[in-house]
């Protein structure tokens, strides 16, 4: 029901968390959309400048770039929470009144086991924003800066994409990640795309498409692809590389001080990262120098070929999207 209100307002729901981070005497309002398990809630929660969150699932944005919040709480995933990488988050959901499901704890009490997955990985928690200490109340901040959008990949995604107003609406659009614990066994591992990565929306799909991108052309924001999951091949594999939290942490402060030095991609169109201020690694920002490293260069080049033939079969799908979002990607 408000998915279709806020539609009809003008605006947009969108499946996104919302933080603000400091930058000198102002604050950056970002964005980050993506699919469960993506990695949003740990993205939204990472401090970077005492950063606060102001939403952790679910906004309304409006024209001009006005933003809406829904909700007073958070729904955390909790397998494999570690206070060393997760501290905000894990100091939350230690705390007596948290809501805590599908968690392992022994029958007679004692502290609970976030890493036992012998029931099930998809452990959530439940929690206050008042037990963070610091949140930022959504009717004090300005209009949308920055747009992530959260892709948990595992092969030639880059850590960071900047993306111009058409690919940012195609990129939305597409939705992608790779299926994780979180949307239960059917989707482990499996290529997923859901649109606007919004599966409340209850209109065409390409009417998100569309109004996404009206509503950036009425007040254009920065827009980036963010790859939260590996390069060069699935865990396990021994030429690929894990995207830490850390490096999205510096990424996600790179983007808000507008410190990262960018390059062309001749592949996608989109321009990826040359340099991010703490991160020493460029084949987790460029994915090909690392394949071509290890000799996988042909490798590189179909998956690239691949991932274009399956994006623009999708788009397809989808007969009122605007030519232009189409057409980005090539």
């Amino acid at each position: 029901m408000w998915n279709k209100k806020v539609y009809d307002a003008g605006g947009l729901a969108m499946h996104a968390g919302c933080k603000v981070i400091p930058v000198g005497r102002s604050q950056r309002v970002i964005l980050i959309v993506g699919l469960s398990g993506t990695g949003k809630t740990t993205t939204t929660f990472t401090r970077q400048n005492n950063s606060k969150p102001v939403q952790d699932d679910f906004i309304a944005l409006m024209p001009q770039g006005k933003i809406y919040g829904t909700e007073n709480g958070c729904f955390a995933k909790t397998f494999g929470l570690d206070p060393k990488h997760e501290p905000t988050i894990y100091g939350a959901v230690t705390k007596r009144d948290a809501y805590l499901e599908n968690v392992s704890q022994e029958e007679d009490g004692g502290p609970v086991d976030f890493y036992d997955a012998s029931y099930t990985q998809n452990g959530r928690a439940t929690f206050e924003f008042s037990a963070l200490g610091w949140v930022e109340d959504a009717r004090n901040i300005g209009p949308v800066d920055v747009l992530l959008i959260l892709n948990r990949n595992d092969n030639i995604i880059p850590g960071v994409a900047r993306l111009d107003s058409e690919h940012a609406a195609a990129y939305f659009m597409l939705g992608e990640t790779q299926g994780t614990s979180a949307g239960g066994k059917d989707e482990m591992g499996k290529a997923l795309r859901v649109p606007g990565t919004n599966p409340f929306f209850p209109l065409r799909h390409e009417q998100q498409g569309n109004r996404f991108l009206e509503l950036h052309r009425s007040r254009p924001f920065e827009v980036y692809l963010m790859n939260t999951g590996r390069v060069g091949g699935p865990e396990g594999s021994p030429n690929s590389k894990k995207l830490t939290i850390e490096h999205s942490s510096a990424i996600v402060k790179g983007i808000a001080e507008g410190t990262i030095s960018w390059t062309g991609d001749a592949d996608f169109g989109y321009e990826v990262a040359q340099e991010v201020p703490g991160i020493d690694d460029l084949e987790v920002l460029q994915p090909r120098r690392l394949y071509e490293r290890t000799g996988r260069g042909e490798e590189y080049r179909a998956l690239v070929q691949r991932l274009k033939q399956e994006r623009v079969a999708e788009l397809q799908k989808y007969p009122g999207l605007e030519r232009e979002i189409v057409a980005a990607i090539r």
